[in-house]
């Protein structure tokens, strides 16, 4: 668990690279459906001025992870060119949910993505509520037990088939929807995540994917 004053530095760096993100930055946002607006709804920003173990991530897109109570607990990172791998965070970083404050909204239904990014399209820019997951390795048991009270829990995972055949994607919707109440897995097309399926067929036709009706 973090320190109130580890806490506070991780959120002093998370404020420094949200207000230091750049012009390549918003143009990779922008080309995933992502809004300076809704960026820095999110503080995600860019890497300029590196905090204590994060020099190795100088340059890359940062992705804080913040609670309900406006302290920072972690972060992500993720590359802004062609290299690999595409995503990091600070070594020894325990797994947190994505985006936690978005429990304490008022709703019957909440989005379980299996990414920062797909969260920040569902959330800031969908307008549902949504947490994300890095992937089935990150999810942790006591994580459904935030995820009580909800009517429906619709997972999202990546339909991601590799070329021996597995689909850590749909691990991932599996190992979710067979730990909280009432999950439904939501199927994406092949190849896709939540944020390609939004880029592709816009608003409507993704909040309906999501079980969201439309407006008459």
């Amino acid at each position: 668990m973090h320190s109130i004053e580890q806490s506070k530095l991780l959120l002093e760096a998370a404020n420094r690279y949200a207000q230091e993100i750049t012009p390549e930055a918003l143009k990779y946002l922008e080309g995933r459906g992502i809004s300076e607006r809704v960026a820095g709804l999110f503080s995600l920003g860019v890497v300029t001025d590196p905090a204590p173990g994060h020099e190795q991530h100088k340059g890359w897109l940062s992705i804080p992870y913040i609670t309900a109570l406006g302290m920072c607990v972690g972060f992500k990172f993720r590359r802004l060119d062609d290299g690999k791998p595409k995503y990091g965070s600070p070594l020894g970083q325990k797994s947190h949910l994505y985006n936690v404050s978005d429990i304490t909204r008022t709703s019957s239904r909440i989005v379980v993505c299996e990414g920062e990014l797909d969260t920040v399209i569902v959330s800031g820019v969908l307008g549902i509520p949504a947490v994300g997951v890095p992937g089935v390795a990150a999810w942790k048991p006591h994580f459904a037990k935030l995820l009580s009270g909800y009517d429906v829990v619709y997972i999202v995972g990546d339909n991601d088939l590799k070329d021996d055949g597995t689909n850590p994607g749909a691990e991932f919707s599996r190992r979710v929807a067979g730990e909280v109440l009432n999950g439904i897995i939501v199927q994406l097309p092949p190849s896709m995540d939540i944020n390609e399926f939004y880029t592709r067929n816009g608003v409507d036709a993704t909040k309906h994917l999501l079980g969201v009706p439309s407006v008459q």
